[in-house]
């Protein structure tokens, strides 16, 4: 087997790390596939197939958790090059926690190992992982038209889901596509969405009020916009940071929403500890 420069297995480690496929490196450095396995091996960082063919937890507020992050920033196709079921979760390479917070989240619920893709030049990531059992859960709780983005919604009436799984994923929607300060704005273009939202929040004793952005004579979707005031937000942060507490986690909303800096932050749980990266 012929021995590689000491450049080119970093460069081996570096782009899998990132979650290319051995095959593409391989193709990409020319070198072959198990030479370049050797080396991964002995750094013991090799990916091993992940099959997921049930849940691991039945807590609906993570069920829920991983619902309303769907809604609000997931994306899923099916991807013919690598014959896999590919699953996104779009967010910020900056917001550590948070994304630690999601990949944790989804490794309790589905045993799912996923791994954090940076766009260069900017600051978007995703987390991204394949399965075909994760890729068709999700549309036993929700529907949705062509564009996901202006049609997604709850597949049933808020009256059918039970408390648990309607605190994890208000929490799951207010992470992706609210904004919660002084006030809560929750944005969003699909108005299914947006009446989900509100109905729950009146379901904990809220009173949101809607606004509808008029955009269509821009040749844009309308923009829907459910929003709290000031007193009501803060209880909203409040519920939400009991919310994260019982899902076992151990910092604020704010904290997981709005990271004070960019430093990479260690998961403590009470009874779950994981290191992702």
């Amino acid at each position: 087997m012929k021995k590689l420069s000491r450049k080119k297995i970093e460069k081996i480690v570096v782009e899998y790390k990132k979650g290319l496929s051995l095959r593409k490196i391989c193709r990409l450095l020319d070198v072959s596939i198990g030479c370049a396995h050797k080396y991964l091996s002995e750094f013991n960082i090799i990916r091993k197939h992940n099959i997921v063919k049930e849940l691991n937890s039945n807590d609906e507020k993570l069920i829920g958790l991983y619902i309303g992050l769907w809604m609000g920033d997931g994306t899923q196709y099916w991807d013919k090059s690598k014959g896999s079921y590919t699953v996104k979760i779009c967010s910020n390479k900056r917001n550590r926690l948070l994304n630690e917070f999601i990949m944790t989240s989804i490794e309790k619920l589905f045993n799912k190992k996923s791994r954090l893709i940076e766009e260069k030049n900017t600051n978007q990531a995703y987390i991204k992982f394949e399965s075909e059992f994760i890729f068709y859960f999700v549309y036993e709780y929700i529907m949705r038209g062509a564009n996901k983005t202006h049609s997604v919604c709850l597949k049933n009436d808020i009256d059918l889901y039970n408390k648990d799984f309607l605190e994890g994923c208000l929490l799951g929607l207010v992470l992706s596509d609210g904004y919660l300060k002084n006030n809560l704005y929750f944005n969003v273009t699909s108005p299914a969405l947006a009446n989900n939202m509100i109905l729950t929040l009146k379901k904990f004793g809220f009173c949101p009020r809607l606004y509808i952005h008029n955009r269509l004579k821009y040749g844009w979707k309308d923009l829907y916009m459910v929003s709290l005031k000031v007193y009501e937000s803060r209880k909203l942060r409040f519920l939400l940071d009991r919310i994260i507490k019982d899902l076992g986690y151990d910092f604020s909303f704010q904290s997981l929403k709005y990271p004070m800096s960019p430093l990479r932050f260690e998961l403590r749980t009470s009874a779950y500890v994981s290191h992702v990266f």
